[in-house]
């Protein structure tokens, strides 16, 4: 009897840990036949391939102009005078270096057409990052980055 309670102290939770390992996988694997499921019964929408391809050519033409706007050496009015040409609102933050911080964010929102499960309603976000001394002389390239933000 107390060979038996030993065995199955140990058997339990071993098969506990192995299903629990075989439903992690499976799972995040069925998250992804689901996601193709559906996009084969669903295809995007002429309008939806359009956006993105917009929110891909605008982020490469902000990234373009950053480059060539704020090289290393590019002082603060003309750091300002970039992002409101992108109407951007500029945030300056203060680093614990004495440096700044010069960021700023566009939000486009999506549209209820593009709307699915895997992305919402495709709504977008492009920030430019990019770091001053104490200054306001731009002393890094600047960083730009981009994203769809409610995508699972």
């Amino acid at each position: 009897m107390m060979k038996l309670k030993w065995k199955l102290g140990i058997a339990i939770p071993l098969s506990l840990l192995a299903a629990g390992i075989v439903c992690w996988f499976t799972v995040a694997n069925s998250r992804s036949w689901a996601r193709e499921a559906y996009f084969a019964l669903r295809p995007a929408r002429r309008i939806c391939k359009q956006r993105a391809a917009a929110f891909q050519a605008r982020r490469g033409q902000i990234e373009a102009e950053a480059k060539n706007s704020l090289k290393p050496g590019t002082k603060k009015a003309d750091v300002v005078r970039f992002f409101v040409s992108e109407n951007m609102p500029l945030t300056l933050s203060q680093r614990a270096d004495q440096n700044q911080d010069a960021t700023g964010e566009i939000h486009i929102p999506g549209l209820a057409e593009c709307e699915d499960i895997a992305c919402g309603d495709d709504a977008t976000e492009i920030w430019v990052e990019v770091e001053l001394d104490g200054n306001g002389t731009v002393i890094s390239a600047p960083r730009v980055d981009g994203m769809y933000t409610d995508c699972l």
